[in-house]
């Protein structure tokens, strides 16, 4: 502790090497994996359901899947340390967690509250809405109220699970940002998941973005209505979500 502070920050970069990384991804783990691990875990265990057809509940952790090369034993040195690391580690970086948003609220849980702030950029996946089940939607509840209630994330990247229909969205209706807005004052239920995250406040940029797959002809409304959402996601969508989210910072 005695080498001045401008040193010991050279050292911190050379003990986390990230390749000129700035974005990292956070994934669960394979539960099987983590079943069979032999050493103790220190990070907080979650439950995910299986992708298979018993969709059972199982135990595992969050990990860091992004190739870096980081020595991340000298943050429990001292508090000091700690707090000068974590500059290093957390401030400047974006935190993808891909379609596993359950491990969101247990990854920065372990952060202690004075480090959480310093995350400012997330980006993640948004199931189908036809797609989620009770749990997805629990999980996806419990992220939107911790982003409220804990972080202060200044930078969303979402992408929207969508659907085409095998003859293409012509003739579907065109929603822009007023039909969201009628659909917001009525707090239309398939659209719930966005009335939850439009909770989160502090937001200065917004990215949207789609990815859509192939899906069955519309047989029902929530299909139907499924397919006309999927259209609009990066039109319509996104630009009423950026005039309910985007906080306008004004310089004085």
């Amino acid at each position: 502790m005695r080498i001045p502070s401008e040193i010991r920050l050279m050292i911190y970069e050379h003990l986390f090497q990230d390749g000129g990384q700035t974005i990292f991804e956070i994934r669960s783990c394979d539960p099987e994996i983590y079943r069979r691990r032999k050493d103790p875990h220190r990070r907080t265990q979650y439950r995910v359901l299986g992708r298979d057809l018993a969709r059972q509940s199982k135990a595992t952790t969050y990990q860091l899947i992004t190739n870096v090369d980081m020595h991340t034993s000298i943050m429990a040195v001292n508090h000091q340390i700690y707090a000068e690391t974590a500059h290093v580690l957390y401030t400047n970086r974006s935190f993808s967690f891909g379609r596993d948003i359950e491990a969101i609220v247990p990854f920065f849980s372990d952060l202690s509250t004075s480090i959480r702030p310093m995350v400012q950029r997330l980006a993640l996946v948004k199931q189908g809405s036809v797609y989620t089940r009770d749990f997805d939607r629990c999980e996806w509840a419990n992220v939107c109220e911790f982003l409220r209630e804990n972080m202060q994330v200044q930078s969303l990247h979402i992408v929207v699970e969508g659907g085409r229909p095998a003859l293409g969205w012509d003739g579907l209706p065109e929603f822009n940002r007023s039909d969201f807005k009628t659909l917001q004052s009525v707090a239309y239920e398939p659209l719930s998941w966005v009335w939850e995250l439009l909770t989160v406040r502090g937001i200065q940029n917004l990215e949207i973005g789609s990815e859509i797959h192939r899906c069955p002809t519309s047989h029902s409304n929530a299909m139907a209505f499924f397919a006309t959402f999927s259209a609009a996601i990066e039109g319509g969508f996104a630009d009423f979500l950026r005039s309910e989210m985007v906080t306008t910072t004004v310089a004085v």
